[in-house]
């Protein structure tokens, strides 16, 4: 199973204001990729419980902003946390998903989880899903980590086997996935499209249209 974990959890310092809630086309930033991610949850699971009950992927947001919390509230399978500690640092957020996630006692040892971060509205359905399918089409395979590749650039969402959570929890501070996914020899997933791993850190970078 792939857990998604949903950070939406961002101070927002250089942008100026809330970039979550800044409106890009006519809705929050934090839905654009939220939004396709659930749709792309849909689609794999219906098509796995069309041969069992089991789902293939479920999604855990992280958040310290009611209102993110309110939204995901509405949407069905999709758990929701709030983590007022994530004010400290990323590890916070990463933290409290991996928790939520073993909290619903849907984990598995060859499970799998996918950080997605929510200040990168452009990242396209499609790139997602080659990421999934080559988590999936590895399974059995000893591979720890996957990551998104545009060229030299590497960006989330990026991919931790279970046996790497130990290490996550471990975290403190701001230190993310990327230290310790370093570590590994990562499987790399090639996407034609640099500005689809961009992270929206100023106002300027979101003078673009979404497009999916």
């Amino acid at each position: 199973m792939i857990h998604i974990i949903y950070m939406a959890a961002g101070n927002s310092r250089r942008f100026g204001s809330n970039k979550l809630f800044y409106e890009l086309d006519g809705k929050p930033m934090y839905r654009h990729l939220l939004e396709r991610l659930i749709e792309i949850k849909d689609r794999y699971n219906k098509l796995k419980n069309a041969e069992s009950n089991n789902s293939v992927i479920d999604i855990t947001v992280v958040t310290r902003y009611r209102e993110i919390l309110d939204y995901c509230a509405g949407i069905p399978d999709c758990h929701a946390v709030l983590s007022p500690d994530s004010e400290k640092g990323i590890s916070y957020t990463i933290k409290a998903g991996i928790m939520a996630v073993q909290e619903q006692k849907k984990t598995g040892m060859q499970d799998y989880y996918m950080f997605a971060v929510a200040d990168q509205p452009y990242l396209k359905s499609q790139s997602v899903i080659k990421l999934i399918d080559k988590v999936l089409e590895n399974k059995g395979n000893m591979k720890s980590v996957f990551s998104l590749r545009c060229g030299d650039t590497v960006g989330n969402p990026c991919v931790f086997h279970s046996s790497l959570i130990p290490q996550l929890l471990s975290l403190e501070g701001d230190k993310g996935g990327r230290s310790v996914a370093k570590k590994y020899d990562c499987v790399y997933v090639d996407i034609a499209d640099e500005r689809e791993l961009m992270d929206i850190d100023t106002l300027s970078d979101s003078k673009h249209t979404v497009t999916l």
